[in-house]
């Protein structure tokens, strides 16, 4: 006998799963790295109007797993909208939409503030307070990075979190009442496994991709005491030979430091990617790992997660597809090939106007 899938979903504090049995065609959850929130969509077969059309801003919290393995909350949210449909051939049709930010509150209302040499998580802290979040979370090794001067003009805390993730190399997104500043590809200890004959429905992966990868990350500021322009550079490792140049200068050193690294962790993350189906695993994060066996050589290994999405459905039971990410772990090089030593770079790009912002 095989493995049922279950479920559950409460409403404004109203346990439902039971109504939903019959009607509900579908749910799905997904999750992004880099997006603000994640969202949930339910499908419902509105025949009979058995459901009662939800208020917008109500809060949603859906579980999901294995009825001999129980389940785990996969969202937390509330409902951003609420779409009728039908037709004489298709039937009536309700689809639910809820997001893990409450997209009626003042989280995406324009702040007008600065701070002066504050931490990133002072930043991200005030700036939430304002929004209606009480709790934010800030990786240890981003909880200190600092701004020299830092302004928001007219932007949302969602932009604010977003503009400073992509500065220090972060993701940004709230789940209900918290706001999460992770890592890029940070040590993070979350895995799933995704085998070929077990866990493992189908996959599509591309191990290798020329175009996003770059072996050295510069950045530059204008040195004011030394009235002159510098350069930072630091190496990827991938075994490519081109250089990425940000394309904006950095006021000062330390925003320079920052920006290099972000954009090294993005050249390793981008360096590879695909995408597999497995059997429904509410384990399965993003920005954990996927470790992928029994396809091929160059393919196995690990990867990081770049987006999970949860599905049910009546007919396909409960499935989990993963978007990957940054192959590590053998994945992208066949041992069976000769082994290529990277060449790094020994030229520095044209710069026709040395006092002009980007391109190099």
């Amino acid at each position: 006998m095989g493995k049922r899938a279950v479920f559950n979903v409460t409403v404004a504090g109203t346990n439902i799963t039971t109504i939903l049995l019959p009607v509900l065609i579908g749910l799905r959850v997904s999750d992004k790295v880099g997006t603000h929130t994640d969202s949930a969509e339910l499908e419902i077969d509105d025949t009979d109007a058995r459901i009662v059309l939800p208020r917008k801003g109500a809060a949603v919290e859906i579980a999901l797993g294995w009825e001999d393995e129980g389940m785990r909350v996969v969202f937390r949210g509330t409902v951003d909208e609420v779409k009728s449909s039908g037709s004489r051939g298709g039937g009536r049709r309700i689809m639910i939409s809820a997001k893990g930010m409450d997209t009626t509150g003042p989280a995406k209302e324009g702040q007008q503030r600065h701070w002066d040499n504050a931490p990133i998580e002072t930043i991200l802290r005030d700036a939430a307070a304002f929004a209606g979040i009480p709790t934010v979370e800030v990786d240890p090794d981003l909880r200190l990075l600092r701004r020299v001067y830092f302004a928001a003009s007219d932007e949302s805390f969602v932009a604010i979190g977003e503009r400073l993730a992509r500065e220090v190399g972060g993701n940004f997104r709230i789940v209900g009442d918290r706001a999460i500043l992770s890592k890029r590809n940070g040590n993070y200890q979350a895995f799933v496994l995704a085998r070929w004959g077990d866990t493992l429905h189908s996959w599509d992966i591309a191990p290798q991709l020329g175009r996003p990868q770059f072996n050295i990350t510069r950045g530059r500021w204008y040195d004011m005491i030394a009235a002159d322009w510098r350069y930072l550079d630091k190496p990827v490792g991938l075994d490519v030979r081109a250089l990425h140049a940000a394309r904006f200068a950095k006021p000062w050193l330390l925003e320079t430091d920052q920006q290099t690294d972000s954009d090294k962790a993005t050249s390793e993350r981008d360096a590879g990617e695909g995408t597999v189906t497995i059997e429904g695993n509410t384990r399965a994060i993003p920005d954990g790992l996927c470790l992928v066996t029994g396809t091929r050589p160059g393919v196995d290994g690990a990867y990081r997660i770049e987006t999970v999405t949860h599905s049910y459905t009546r007919a396909g039971g409960f499935v989990t597809a993963l978007e990957l990410k940054q192959p590590q772990q053998g994945a992208g090089a066949d041992a069976r090939e000769d082994d290529v030593a990277p060449v790094a770079p020994d030229r520095t790009p044209p710069n026709a106007d040395p006092d002009a912002t980007g391109p190099f």
